[in-house]
């Protein structure tokens, strides 16, 4: 900010994970922004995976179409709460906290946090889906909001039985030590099911092989900016 002279000998800037908005990377948007105008030569490279890319074309000034590199490589179906009631052959004590699930989804429309009586449902179907689309050799993706969430689902797989399957969970958070989550990336046995249990860290930050299906509650902590007390709050 004060020195901007020293990116003269500079060809290149890059920002990754520009999606993730905070009050740092918005002030760093506008530095760069500024050191535009007193650095014709420099080059500004936004990257994301999930980038607003209108957002910052306007923002920067830039009238050229974005690059887009790559593409999905295998198609994606998706279903949804609807899909699962009338689609999964659910047990009816299972069908009644699918359509409990739903239910109350459409009543709060996400206007609140959701009851810890939500949560327990939302942690069984999560197991169930998981132990019903999970086959020996692969793995199962669960997308949390953040560590109870996981301790919880860890609980219910543990107690999880089936048979010819073999059913090892593996948590992704920055409070679990480097090794373990490493283990998310061994290749599952022939008659293991690999349950993922991670936070949106793992949404675009990593590739995890052998994921065939996932799972995401819809639910995530966010850091927001409180007016009131100039303070960023994770909530």
């Amino acid at each position: 900010a004060n020195n901007p002279e020293r990116f003269d000998e500079i060809s290149h800037l890059v920002i990754d994970e520009v999606h993730e908005r905070s009050i740092d990377s918005d002030i760093l948007c506008l530095l760069c922004r500024r050191l535009l105008a007193s650095n014709p030569t420099i080059r500004i490279v936004l990257m994301s995976a999930t980038l607003a890319s209108s957002m910052y074309a306007e923002y920067f000034g830039v009238e050229t179409p974005p690059i887009k590199v790559g593409g999905r490589r295998f198609p994606i179906e998706e279903f949804f709460m609807e899909d699962i009631i009338s689609s999964f052959n659910l047990p009816a004590k299972d069908k009644k906290s699918a359509i409990y699930l739903r239910d109350q989804s459409d009543k709060s429309r996400c206007k609140g946090a959701p009851s810890n009586t939500h949560m327990t449902h939302l942690y069984q179907m999560a197991v169930r889906v998981a132990a019903t689309v999970g086959r020996p050799g692969t793995s199962v993706l669960i997308f949390v909001a953040g560590m109870n969430d996981i301790v919880s689902i860890m609980d219910l797989v543990e107690k999880l039985y089936l048979p010819d399957a073999t059913y090892t969970c593996f948590p992704i958070h920055s409070d679990v030590p480097f090794e373990e989550q490493m283990a998310a990336f061994d290749k599952p046995d022939k008659d293991e099911v690999k349950i993922i249990i991670g936070t949106n860290a793992a949404e675009s930050s990593i590739t995890l092989p052998d994921v065939d299906h996932v799972i995401c509650l819809g639910l995530q902590k966010q850091i927001t900016y409180n007016q009131a007390s100039h303070r960023q709050l994770l909530c």
